[in-house]
């Protein structure tokens, strides 16, 4: 780890929060704890950074725990959609079949209905760790206390209330861990976390993910990981490192 620290930060959730599987269409349902990506996007913006800019994204790791998990609800909402309008005789006659269900508003402009399904967690608690540079950790610290961009917490109009717990330094740990652990563990809820977003040929992006196990609040897993640290009162593993970084 050489001279890295772990920055820790208590996010809080007053209201409640969301964290859906960026592939999901319909039922947005939410991983247990806030993914790399979403606290990455969290320091981005209290750094003024753009929304897509992830020139900054290898400067930092991140793992996450759960001292409250809250509680689960689900909301329900219905979208309009556009549809094209009637192009030949097998489309008028669609058209007409989806005006006689109702599927149609009543002037028979173009527009269909669809159940929209969200995951929603009520007033959760995450300690998370960052690590970092110690110079990029007091960056970070100032940034969130005075942030360019308001914050939020996965969603854009879910508020978050930070609390900065200072840095410490992570030294090896044996089990049983606390927070999130790479790999299927026993106990624990399994999570394909999106870690970073690559911008591939013609402005295409890509993701990429980590298979980790997020313990239970007050039900540690035991497991046998040479990854395992502890800090900030937390046995955990930091997401992997990404391969271009190593090969740099």
């Amino acid at each position: 780890m050489g001279m890295e620290v772990c920055l820790g930060l208590r996010l809080t959730a007053p209201f409640w929060c969301s964290f859906r599987d960026p592939s999901s269409s319909n039922v947005h349902r939410t991983f247990p704890v806030p993914p790399p990506t979403t606290l990455y996007g969290m320091i981005a913006a209290a750094l003024g950074l753009r929304q897509d800019d992830y020139s900054r994204r290898d400067e930092m790791r991140f793992t996450v725990a759960i001292e409250s998990a809250g509680e689960a609800v689900e909301t329900y909402s219905k979208w309009m959609k556009a549809a094209e309008g009637p192009k030949g005789e097998e489309d008028k006659k669609a058209r007409e079949a989806m005006r006689q269900r109702g599927l149609l508003t009543p002037d028979e402009s173009l527009w269909i209905s669809t159940p929209l399904i969200r995951q929603k967690l009520m007033q959760p608690v995450y300690l998370v760790g960052v690590l970092c540079l110690p110079k990029v950790a007091e960056e970070i610290a100032e940034a969130l206390r005075r942030p360019f961009f308001p914050l939020s917490l996965g969603e854009n109009d879910d508020p978050v209330d930070i609390e900065v717990l200072g840095c410490q330094e992570p030294f090896p740990a044996s089990g049983p861990a606390t927070g999130v652990v790479s790999g299927v563990q026993e106990g624990g809820v399994l999570v394909n976390l999106p870690v970073r977003f690559h911008r591939g040929e013609r402005g295409r992006w890509t993701l990429e993910r980590w298979l980790a196990t997020v313990p239970k609040p007050g039900f540690p897993v035991s497991v046998s990981q040479p990854n395992l640290v502890s800090c900030h009162g937390q046995v955990w593993e930091f997401e992997p490192i990404r391969e271009s970084a190593l090969a740099s």
